[in-house]
């Protein structure tokens, strides 16, 4: 509905200028019979701006563009459909893979345990703020905050569950151990041998323990789902500058259209002295041959 209203707006600026070439093929049509129908600059623009190219077939059928316009419309909406498709489907998988990688119990846990190693802070009593709902927000919120690492399964693996499987309580890591304030910088491994980070201990510990790999993937997942929807946007925008340049177009091709046919009846323009009450003057005239 707003590219169809972009188009109209644009379309109707554009009428005033059709309009004054629309009156001077009637002055020329009114000075001496010209034996060809003038195709109409504005039916041409409203056409082309509506469907891209019929326009242009409505003046002159042998143009180019008249083929070209809709074509480039095909493969716009084409690309547009094809690109928020694979945005939908990426959408999809990393939701799937949220719901499988990422639990709101380990999450809570871990919370619940950082207010207590921060003396009831009231600044970790009022810091979390999940959706209870796997909304909109939550799938966003557990990939872009440090503070909802905690649910997933391998961050909860390494640093919330000892060597026997059973869950346990984080070894915290404080920035500031001031006696008002602490604040959370990372953790130490608890279970070393966890599948997780055998082999990857260097990228977990040079991030001090804020990383999770499952949530780096799960980032990237949704990183090019949106260059997907990024990618159907753009297409929506040709779409919209497609039928706008269809429809300037379809007035070139129209006044190219007319000005050929006028010539095509032998009608000629020339500047020639003229006796005017009795005084000479110049004047326009116009001439045919038969």
């Amino acid at each position: 509905m707003k590219k169809l209203l972009v188009i109209l707006v644009v379309t109707a600026l554009m009428l005033p200028l059709v309009a004054q070439d629309n009156e001077d093929e009637e002055i020329i049509n009114d000075i001496i019979e010209v034996k060809y129908e003038p195709k109409s600059a504005a039916k041409a623009m409203i056409m082309s701006s509506i469907f891209p190219g019929t326009g242009q077939a409505y003046a002159n059928y042998k143009s180019i563009t008249t083929y070209i316009f809709p074509l480039i419309e095909i493969g716009l909406w084409y690309g547009m459909y094809h690109f928020q498709q694979e945005g939908e489907d990426k959408e999809a998988s990393y939701q799937d893979y949220a719901d499988n990688y990422y639990d709101r119990d380990r999450q809570h846990h871990a919370e619940e345990d950082l207010i207590i190693a921060s003396n009831n802070n009231p600044f970790y009593e009022n810091h979390f703020r999940l959706d209870d709902e796997n909304s909109q927000h939550f799938y966003e919120d557990i990939g872009k905050y440090n503070k909802y690492i905690f649910g997933w399964q391998d961050w909860f693996d390494i640093y919330c569950t000892n060597p026997q499987g059973f869950w346990t309580n984080a070894t915290w890591i404080w920035e500031d151990e001031s006696a008002n304030y602490k604040k959370w910088a990372g953790n130490q491994p608890i279970n070393p041998n966890s599948q997780y980070y055998v082999g990857k201990e260097q990228i977990y510990d040079n991030h001090n323990g804020i990383y999770s790999e499952m949530r780096a993937e799960y980032i990237d997942m949704r990183r090019e789902a949106e260059d997907y929807y990024d990618k159907a946007d753009l297409m929506s925008f040709g779409i919209v500058f497609n039928h706008i340049i269809s429809a300037f177009d379809a007035l070139r091709v129209t006044k190219q259209y007319n000005f050929e046919a006028i010539s095509q009846n032998n009608l000629k323009m020339k500047i020639s002295p003229m006796f005017v009450d009795n005084q000479v003057s110049l004047g326009l005239v116009f001439s045919k041959g038969f």
